[in-house]
């Protein structure tokens, strides 16, 4: 996905979230349900390369994150055999922005300990209103974007970073949580029929992951 230069490639695609086309929504209601429907979009084009392809999820909650911050597996500098990680970082390419970019992406992560705890997690999931969980779990996926620096630490070229879909995989993971304990549709009822552009597709069809094909494991984790 990296080496395609139209728009099935990393590179466009990463550029819906941010630069040039800055579509996602923060801190605001739409948070969740805009980066489900970006989450299982971009999949489809990683399954368009790879028929077996799925996005893990990262548990930065999780002891073994707390021990090692980010997973091996993005932080390798050796991805297959003579070739470089593909996952440690990309390129951002966008000569639309402004200005433009042309330039590797980069990481700062802080100490593990700053990141989110399982306590933090239990307490978003304690929430029983969507609203309040929302806005906890939020708070949870700024700290860690915060956490990891670099280009995830900034809007604009956040995305670019392969570990962002990873990171979002856990924060719809934990909303799918959430909706086994509190319902699919427990979301206000005027938000149904909101477009969540660009994907062609209302808050309402993204409610059920099952609908979606996908679901989560239980308890993995990226080692």
């Amino acid at each position: 996905m990296q080496a395609i230069n139209d728009n099935r490639g990393f590179n466009f695609l990463a550029g819906i979230h941010g630069v040039p086309q800055f579509h996602c929504p923060h801190h605001q209601i739409l948070f969740l349900p805009w980066h489900r429907a970006y989450i299982h979009y971009f999949e489809q084009f990683a399954l368009d390369q790879n028929p077996a392809a799925a996005i893990p999820w990262w548990d930065w909650s999780s002891p073994i994150a707390h021990q090692s911050g980010l997973p091996a597996s993005f932080r390798s500098v050796q991805g297959p055999p003579g070739q470089p990680n593909p996952l440690r970082r990309s390129r951002i390419d966008q000569t639309q922005s402004q200005p433009p970019l042309h330039r590797n992406t980069t990481r700062h992560p802080s100490d593990p300990s700053g990141l989110p705890t399982a306590a933090d997690v239990q307490d978003a999931l304690s929430r029983n209103q969507f609203q309040d969980f929302w806005l906890r779990v939020e708070d949870m996926h700024d700290q860690v974007h915060g956490w990891v620096g670099g280009d995830m630490g900034q809007i604009p070229t956040a995305a670019f970073d392969p570990i962002f879909y990873s990171h979002h995989c856990m924060i719809d993971r934990l909303w799918y949580i959430w909706q086994i304990k509190n319902g699919v549709n427990n979301i206000p009822s005027n938000l149904l029929n909101v477009s969540l552009i660009p994907f062609g597709v209302t808050v309402a069809d993204v409610l059920d992951i099952s609908h979606l094909g996908y679901e989560y494991a239980v308890t993995t984790t990226i080692p």
